[in-house]
């Protein structure tokens, strides 16, 4: 027995906008992100509201938002000099709550994230509520430090507070990793991205994907895919490599439905009753920017201010 997709209203382009997230292969070709991101915006007529930013390098995040024309949240420093996380909204969208601030644990890349108010289209007053909203790039080596670095995001959205994560979890989602890593020839990257059971045993890692769902910020690829219907949302984002022959999962360890994305965008469950549409920009021009795919989720914006002006009664945690 199958279930019916949901139906989504669509918006007409000027009443949405689109979160995109990319990680940018140590900013190697970040000019030709750029540009991507720009062409979609002039041929959707859909502004980039959000835009998340992985492995960019050092004194290259200002000159994003100049070409953008989007606001930057720089990431705190990194414990040590190297690819870094950014933030991107646009600034007659959202409006900075800047009286909150991130205390983040010393993670390698440091996530950028901050809490936005939404900015209401006529009035241009400030929601009720803001939403905590993050570039994350995850740990590649240890999944003890990525399991921290998605509890220390866990903590900034508390009960009823919003969330809305994108970023590389270096980490499956649930039911769609690997059924072993046993298989394949590079045994350092088989090791990284495996954990460690109580019996001993590797299991390849969906831990953040775990955590998130439970915490109530749940795969929005998974959900477009699976709840609205929309075929292709929740593919894999990477693994098109020349260079990643030895990575590469035998088709007999692979699940039924497939593997599934490390690159991820994961939002509060309020904030679904928004969302348009998601994503993976799978073309040989994205493929040859990065060895990771771009994602880009569409939101409503009148429904998303619906949630965000809620006026909820805050919970002193």
């Amino acid at each position: 027995m199958t279930t019916a997709a949901t139906t989504v209203e669509i918006p007409p382009a000027d009443e949405r906008f689109d979160f995109v997230g990319g990680n940018v292969q140590h900013g190697r070709k970040l000019r030709d992100f750029v540009k991507l991101v720009k062409r979609r915006t002039e041929e959707t007529g859909v502004r980039t509201g959000l835009l998340s930013v992985q492995e960019l390098q050092e004194g290259r995040d200002e000159e994003v938002a100049e070409r953008l024309g989007l606001t930057l949240v720089r990431a705190q420093a990194n414990p040590r000099p190297g690819s870094r996380n950014a933030l991107y909204f646009d600034p007659a969208l959202f409006r900075i709550n800047s009286d909150w601030k991130p205390y983040p644990a010393r993670i390698r890349h440091v996530p950028a994230v901050a809490k936005l108010h939404m900015i209401h289209p006529e009035t241009g007053e400030p929601s009720f509520r803001d939403m905590a909203v993050a570039s994350v790039h995850a740990s590649y080596f240890d999944p003890n430090l990525r399991e921290q670095q998605v509890r220390w995001l866990s903590e900034v959205v508390k009960d009823e507070d919003l969330g809305l994560f994108q970023g590389d979890w270096n980490s499956w989602p649930v039911g769609r990793a690997p059924l072993t890593l046993d298989n394949i020839l590079d045994r350092a990257h088989a090791q990284q991205r495996s954990i460690l059971m109580p019996d001993g045993s590797l299991c390849p890692d969906d831990v953040a994907d775990r955590l998130l769902t439970y915490h109530g910020m749940p795969d929005v690829g998974a959900y477009a895919a699976t709840v609205l219907g929309q075929v292709g949302a929740d593919r894999p984002t990477t693994g098109h490599g020349a260079d990643k022959g030895r990575q590469r999962v035998p088709a007999t360890d692979r699940p039924a439905a497939g593997i599934g994305a490390i690159d991820r965008t994961h939002a509060s469950r309020e904030l679904l009753s928004a969302l348009v549409s998601a994503e993976t920009l799978d073309t040989p021009q994205t493929r040859a920017i990065s060895d990771h795919l771009p994602q880009v989720t569409s939101w409503s914006v009148r429904r998303l201010w619906d949630v965000m002006d809620l006026p909820i009664t805050p919970v002193r945690h």
